[in-house]
């Protein structure tokens, strides 16, 4: 076995047990700064070995190929970096769903469904034509893609690399009839009067706020989807002004970060759009702002 993960166990140069490995690995997890949940070292060591967490532990006493132990014991390494677990098993839920999530794109959080949830529950024709601004892995404008079986969803990001990401869980969802990704700065180039509703989760983050994020974030997610430019609010304003075109009425819907909701309002009073509300998470915190065109 690896030395990485505890020299002690099988120190009879016999494979190791998963229980040994596990009982290592959670031993070490428990130690980081950065405090992870131990319960990742099953997590990481099931998908090594092609197994569900369950059908791991329910083989605590099986042994653990070679081969298998040394590609955990690099995972976990990296790990215990701070690089985050989604990265490490290159997949995260989002809305029941399994997508793919790697060092390009953001990794989708659990706040971020309510834009999803808050987007179903307008009233949008039996086959909407949708427009998702800075799409990252795809999650948001693929899952009203599945959610609303008629939709015709049009993504856009900045970043190729993205695009590349959320090409394969459109290819992987069985959406790529209804989903066309576009590469461009926001919706620059598109016209908006074709769409029956707009969703982003748009960089919200300003630089003077990198401090207070987790290292994991700070140092492994990309700055371009974390960070908006100049300050918090640069990208939503432009959002705002960029497609002040839409039909009357349509909707748009912006995920905002903590604190942001008076700095929202100052915003849309001074646009073509009427703040309609803010609707908040489970926490309590205002996380989605919904606009109607004037």
């Amino acid at each position: 076995m690896s030395a990485a993960l505890d020299s002690s166990a099988g120190a009879d140069n016999a494979s190791p047990l998963v229980e040994e490995i596990l009982t290592a690995a959670r031993n070490r997890l428990s130690k980081a700064s950065f405090g992870p949940p131990t319960r990742e070292a099953a997590l990481l060591l099931a998908r090594v070995m092609g197994l569900t967490e369950a059908q791991l532990l329910a083989h605590s006493r099986d042994v653990v190929p070679p081969a298998a132990a040394d590609e955990f014991s690099s995972l976990l390494e990296r790990r215990l970096t701070g690089e985050p677990v989604a990265y490490l098993l290159q997949e995260k839920e989002f809305f029941g769903r399994p997508f793919l999530v790697d060092s390009r794109v953001l990794i989708p959080r659990p706040e971020t469904e309510h834009l999803v949830e808050f987007a179903l529950e307008q009233n949008l024709p039996r086959s909407p034509s949708i427009l998702d601004v800075g799409t990252g892995s795809g999650c948001i404008g693929l899952t009203l893609a599945l959610e609303i079986s008629a939709a015709r969803v049009v993504a856009t990001d900045l970043s190729p690399s993205a695009l590349a990401v959320a090409s394969t869980n459109a290819r992987r969802l069985g959406v790529t009839d209804r989903v066309r990704l576009v590469a461009t700065d926001l919706a620059r180039g598109l016209d908006p009067t074709r769409f029956d509703l707009v969703v982003s989760n748009p960089p919200y983050i300003g630089h003077d706020e990198a401090d207070e994020l987790s290292p994991e974030v700070r140092r492994f997610e990309p700055a371009t989807a974390l960070f908006s430019p100049v300050d918090a609010h640069r990208v939503l304003e432009r959002l705002l002004t960029d497609l002040q075109s839409v039909k009357m009425g349509t909707p748009l819907m912006v995920e905002i970060g903590f604190g942001q909701r008076d700095k929202v309002e100052s915003l849309a009073s001074g646009s073509p759009f009427e703040l309609a509300t803010i609707r908040p998470d489970y926490a309590g915190i205002p996380r989605v702002a919904i606009f109607h065109r004037r």
